[in-house]
């Protein structure tokens, strides 16, 4: 079981006699049930953000603090797809879903061959539904923060504040659950096929568009609520506007158990 204290995410994780050290950019999600989705009286809602459902997320997990970076996806595949200069903070953008898929595999391989690995996990993408759980952080607004998007530059990178590209990441506040970014910067890939919802499971592999949560940098604030998913593309588009963060997670299948 994971070792956490208090509210606060632990840098251990028990293995049997052992205790494995995680690092500290990865925060502790405890398991749970929320409301997945936005109410039809919500502001700047789409329709495909309803009916709102009763979600699960039967496992804990750890998820990045924070998207993945230039730098650490140059060292771990070797190249660099950004179209922005060289930065070791920015986050990567121009990644197909392939790519980010791959990327978590290999992350995967290489801690295993350190010992790194907890038994029972691997790196991979969010499904929409662990997604939005965590961008929520126990809350039940239309952000992380509350209902209004008066204190979103304080939260994210958007129209109302954001340049031409994306900026560091970990510049703002992060959300109740210690992550930040998860409103704006980069649409972060999930897992999950774009389907209508379906009945509280926490993925679905049915379609071949794959979902895009968070809204980014040019965005209008109504796209980085926490609900939204207005965007889906095919798994081997490459954007401008597209990043991912990844979880430490039980594999897909064994997670809905």
């Amino acid at each position: 079981m994971p070792l956490y204290n208090a509210g606060k995410n632990s840098a251990f994780f028990r293995l049997s006699w052992q205790y494995i050290s995680l690092p500290d950019q990865l925060a502790w999600i405890p398991p749970g049930r929320f409301q997945m989705g936005s109410p039809e009286d919500e502001p700047g809602r789409f329709m495909d953000e309803g009916p709102t459902l009763k979600a699960v997320v039967p496992h804990g997990f750890w998820m990045d603090r924070y998207e993945v970076t230039q730098k650490n996806y140059l060292n771990l595949m070797g190249e660099n797809p950004s179209n922005t200069e060289f930065s070791p903070d920015m986050p990567v953008n121009r990644v197909t879903w392939h790519e980010a898929v791959e990327y978590c595999m290999r992350m995967t391989d290489s801690k295993r061959s350190a010992g790194l690995l907890p038994k029972g996990y691997v790196y991979r993408l969010p499904t929409e539904a662990e997604w939005e759980y965590a961008c929520r952080a126990g809350t039940k607004g239309a952000y992380s923060y509350g209902d209004s998007a008066d204190k979103l530059s304080e939260y994210g990178w958007w129209a109302g504040n954001g340049g031409d590209q994306p900026e560091p990441v970990g510049k703002l506040k992060p959300n109740p659950w210690g992550l930040y970014d998860m409103h704006g910067n980069l649409f972060e890939w999930c897992a999950d096929a774009y389907v209508a919802y379906p009945d509280g499971s926490a993925f679905s592999t049915s379609g071949t568009m794959k979902v895009l949560r968070g809204g980014a940098y040019y965005c209008p604030s109504n796209i980085l609520r926490s609900a939204c998913r207005a965007e889906a593309q095919q798994p081997d588009f490459r954007w401008i506007l597209a990043g991912f963060r990844v979880v430490l997670a039980p594999p897909l299948g064994q997670a809905e158990d």
